[in-house]
């Protein structure tokens, strides 16, 4: 089954209708998004700068740092429901030629899922456009209104309270040393940090669950027209999946591989950054504008059946092993059967 990007919502109450799923609106949210994400290095960097430069730079300095720390760690922004709405109105798909999801829909399960998103590529437009804000894939995983209930109150969230829908993680040095991405990232409601804690929370809770699991080494890996994902070592995400006896769904993305082009070399030094949290990526996008993704390039998210893994309190080595090629087999095959109708016939994953 596919499904193409959402058709415009004329019925929009918070953007106009000349805006709401249009390209505009698309390009909106990404002139939004890009600098927020990109930029988050750059306020402690002009922070240090100033701090040099004496005077009245020298207390503007004092007072961006000081920012900075308070919306790392002296605040958490409460989740405003208007704003996942917004985006899904604005809707990012619209920014590229065709971005949508394929596959098996109909078996997307609305509990006790890990939805695995590959690759990384540079912006993961598969994540962020077809998994995070995108409202049909967060229709299809999304429990009957009795389950939401249930939910909810596991979350600690108060009877009647707006469902916020999977939880999507990310890095945490992303998530919440950013500044005002980290802000971002708290009105949504939904992005968290990708460790061990949250993951096994939510999961506790029986919370569908989004990542990439490739993480920053994923991003290094990537060169404009190859599809590579890191996965051959990623055995603690099914440990824990194992552990509370959750389903495993592979999910990806055709097209991410040709959003931006990268510097391909001195991969191995790259990917020792990675060790430390650095993502070690140089990249080109559009022309008119390098930070922002190519858009003449046609995006599908290919979703697999669920792989359900038994409930397993203390798996051991060799059972997360057998699990783990499971799940890589179950991603190849979807690689296989969707990349002719993708549009690359010939192309071939390279699992690192």
């Amino acid at each position: 089954q596919t499904q193409a990007s959402a058709p415009r919502m004329p019925s929009s109450t918070l953007v106009p209708g000349w805006l709401a799923g249009t390209f505009a609106g698309g390009l909106l949210v990404h002139c939004c998004f890009i600098p927020l994400w990109v930029g988050c290095i750059v306020p402690p960097f002009l922070a240090v700068y100033l701090l040099f430069c004496g005077g009245l730079r020298m207390l503007a300095g004092l007072a961006l740092i000081g920012l900075i720390v308070y919306l790392d760690f002296g605040i958490t922004v409460r989740w405003r429901p208007w704003f996942m709405r917004l985006i899904y109105e604005l809707n990012m798909t619209r920014y590229y030629s065709r971005c949508e999801l394929r596959g098996a829909l109909d078996a997307v399960k609305t509990e006790r899922n890990l939805f695995m998103f590959h690759p990384h590529g540079i912006l993961s437009v598969g994540f962020v456009c077809n998994g995070v804000w995108n409202r049909a894939f967060n229709d299809l995983a999304s429990p009957p209104a009795q389950q939401k209930a249930i939910l909810a109150a596991r979350m600690g969230d108060p009877p009647g309270a707006p469902w916020r829908g999977t939880a999507f993680m990310i890095a945490q040095n992303l998530r919440e040393w950013s500044g005002f991405f980290k802000v971002l990232c708290d009105v949504s409601g939904r992005l968290e940090s990708a460790t061990r804690q949250n993951l096994t929370r939510r999961m506790a809770e029986g919370r569908n669950v989004g990542i990439i699991p490739g993480g920053f080494e994923d991003a290094t890996l990537h060169v404009q027209g190859r599809e590579r994902t890191a996965m051959s070592d990623r055995k603690g995400l099914i440990k824990y999946a194992l552990q509370h006896g959750y389903a495993l769904t592979p999910i990806y993305t055709f097209g991410e591989s040709e959003t931006y082009a990268t510097f391909p070399y001195l991969l191995k030094p790259r990917l020792w950054l990675n060790r430390f949290g650095i993502p070690a990526v140089a990249f080109f996008g559009a022309p008119w504008m390098p930070l922002f993704p190519r858009r003449n390039v046609p995006i599908a998210s290919c979703i697999g059946p669920p792989l359900q893994l038994p409930k397993l309190e203390k798996p051991t080595p060799e059972e997360v092993s057998k699990w783990h090629a499971a799940y890589l087999d179950a991603l190849q095959a979807l690689f296989d059967k969707h990349k002719g109708e993708c549009g690359k016939p010939d192309a071939k994953l390279e699992i690192w």
